[in-house]
Parts: structure tokens; sequence; C-alpha cells
């Protein structure tokens, strides 16, 4: 359930996310994915993660999946929810998961902690304990995604920023 590509999360990291997304799947049924690749080449990163959401079967024959899909090289980051997920987490809400809770750990580089924050939101709100309309309303850090519809984000590289020494 969790895929990283790019060596970017430690192995503990890696068996904590996929010990938490593994006992959701058994105690729901609902397929929560991650991945981490470098780059997206030439395809739109919501293209690519419709496709592979897919291809890999996420979420099975009640399309009740969500992938997170992060391009690291390409700063993008893609949530791409199944039809089955749209009713608890819809558009709004996967806007604000990227941007309140990925991005800002991401741009920190800690990414373990984004992620992490990110699956606890979908579980919150799959499971019924935040209603879309509520954390729309009361300002909570949700967000979810999408099943046609395309929204991308970008991260920042933090040491983008930086001038080398002497300079």
């Amino acid at each position: 359930m969790v895929n990283d590509f790019t060596g970017t999360l430690s192995a503990d990291e890696l068996a904590r996310l996929e010990q938490k997304l593994v006992g959701y799947t058994d105690t729901t049924s609902t397929q929560i994915a991650i991945v981490l690749m470098r780059s997206t080449g030439d395809y739109e990163i919501a293209d690519y993660a419709q496709r592979l959401g897919e291809n890999w079967g996420i979420g099975s024959s009640k399309d009740n999946g969500i992938l997170i899909l992060a391009a690291m090289n390409d700063r993008n980051v893609f949530i791409a929810t199944g039809r089955g997920m749209e009713g608890a987490v819809p558009d709004a809400l996967a806007k604000r998961i990227v941007t309140n809770l990925i991005i800002p750990n991401f741009k920190t580089e800690s990414y373990y902690q984004g992620l992490d924050q990110a699956t606890d939101m979908i579980f919150k709100l799959a499971s019924g304990e935040y209603k879309a309309e509520e954390v729309e309303s009361d300002g909570n850090h949700g967000g979810a995604f999408f099943s046609a519809s395309v929204i991308h984000f970008h991260f920042c590289d933090p040491s983008a920023d930086q001038k080398p020494e002497g300079q």
C-alpha cells in the first residue's frame, strides 16, 4: 500500500504507514495507497494517478480507494479518490488535505508526518467522525479529492531558495 520509489521514507516510516493502511483496509475494505516517485515524466500527475489507481486496482470493484501520489522531483502532489469515496472525501476537502497537511510538512522535509496526518484525516472523514460540511465550515484541516476532476499541487524544495556559500 506504500510504495516509495525515491527512498524518501525510512524503513521504519514505511513499515508504520504500511501497517496503518493495511489495518484500515482490513477493518473497512476501503483502500488507501501512497506512491512516492521521482517524476511522472511527460504525463500530467492527475492522469498518471488515475491510471495508476485503475491499473493497480486500488479500491477494488467497489471503487472505494484513494491514491496519494507524490512526484518528488516534479514537486507535485495529487490525491485521486474513487467514486465510492467521493461522498466522504469531496474535492474541496482533498485540497485542504494537500494544502494544510501534506505541503507544509513536505516543505520542511517532514514527509512521513505529512502523509501520516493526511491519512489520519482521510480515516476521520471516511468514518464519519467529521462530516464534509463540518470540516468545510469550521476550518478543520480537512481535504479530499476527486474521481474525474483534476487538481494537483506543487510543493517547494526548501533548499532551492538557498544561495551557495560565498554569494
